[in-house]
This record gives structure tokens, C-alpha cells and sequence, in this order.
């Protein structure tokens, strides 16, 4: 009996590997913040971002099993499909400062430091799935969730810009809701 891997099956241990990447420096960072507690700044702002990301890591990878059946991969139209997993690990890599064991860090510091960044990926990222929905189906997607991904690029856009950090707290706050809202209505069922 033969145990080919499937095109789906290949690739995805790859999208796995990126993703499981991001979400180890996530967890490993909450671990050495808990560890380093004394001398870290913390940053409410901070922490919401990365169970933002946590959750938006995990999302990529649970949808990454609706294409399981497709079979008509190309080098390109997979590269577009990486870039969103590569972004949400550049997103969970900014998002905290090394720790090291000598240093003391402040994450307010870090989040302002990597603020265009930081909202500059979040909107690259429902960017490229909509470029990599577009191109995969062969029409600009027109339903609810089309909708709360372009709403998603405008408020990161304009995040992006404001330097008040009330804003950023609260911004932070309903974005996690919305975050897990989404997840919740959209992809609460393996499909």
C-alpha cells in the first residue's frame, strides 16, 4: 500500500511549521513574562495583542483544513497562501521584545516602538486573504466575511496612526471581542 502524502497534506506541514512557530514564541514569551515578572513593564495593550495573535494563529491554521481538497496547487498561488501564516509569526515576534534572562523590558515601550508595524501587517494580512481568496476562486469575495476584512484593514490603517495610548487599550480590547467573534461565528466547526 502506498502512503503518498496528499498536495494538501504536503504543503500544510508547512503552514504548521510557521504557525506552530509563532504561537511557541507566544507561549514561550507568556512563560519567561511570568518568570521575569519583577522586572518587567507590563502593558495591558501588550497582553490583549498576544491572545489576539494567539487566537489569530490558531484560526489560520484551522482554516488552512478547508483546503484539503484542493489539488491544483501552483509555486505561486501556494507562496500567496504562506505569506498569511508568515505575517501573523512577524506579527507575534513584534508584538514582544526578546527576554532575556539579564535584561528588564518595558512592553509599552515595545508596542509604540513597532506600532506601524504592528498595524501595518494587520492589515496586510485579511489584504492577502482576500488576494489569495480572489485569486483561488476566481471572483472578489462579496459575503459578511469579505466585509469584516476590509472593515479590518481600515481600523488597522487607522490605528496605525494614533499615538494615544487609551486608544490603544481599548482599540486592543475590541479587537480580541471582535477577534473572537469572528472565529466564533465563522469557524467554530472543523469544515
Amino acid at each position: 500500500m502506498d502512503n503518498i502524502l496528499s498536495s494538501f497534506e504536503y504543503l500544510s506541514v508547512l503552514v504548521s511549521i510557521i504557525v506552530g512557530l509563532a504561537i511557541t514564541h507566544l507561549l514561550s514569551a507568556t512563560a519567561r513574562l511570568i518568570q521575569m515578572r519583577h522586572r518587567i513593564r507590563f502593558h495591558a495593550t501588550t497582553l490583549c495583542w498576544m491572545t489576539t495573535l494567539f487566537l489569530i494563529n490558531i484560526q489560520v491554521w484551522w482554516v488552512a483544513f478547508e483546503r484539503r481538497h484542493e489539488s491544483d496547487w501552483t509555486f505561486f498561488s501556494f507562496l500567496l497562501y504562506l505569506l498569511i501564516p508568515i505575517v501573523t509569526f512577524l506579527l507575534s515576534y513584534l508584538i514582544l521584545p526578546g527576554l532575556d534572562d539579564d535584561d528588564t523590558a518595558d512592553l509599552a515601550a515595545n508596542f509604540d516602538g513597532n506600532r506601524g508595524w504592528i498595524f501595518g501587517l494587520l492589515a496586510l494580512l485579511p489584504t492577502l486573504s482576500l488576494i489569495e481568496e480572489t485569486a483561488r476562486d476566481g471572483r472578489v469575495p462579496q459575503d459578511a466575511d469579505a466585509i469584516f476584512r476590509v472593515v479590518f484593514i481600515a481600523a488597522a490603517m487607522v490605528a496605525g496612526r494614533v499615538a494615544h495610548a487609551r486608544f490603544h487599550m481599548w482599540n486592543a480590547i475590541a479587537v480580541l471581542l471582535l477577534v473572537g467573534g469572528y472565529i466564533a461565528l465563522l469557524f467554530f466547526q472543523l469544515r
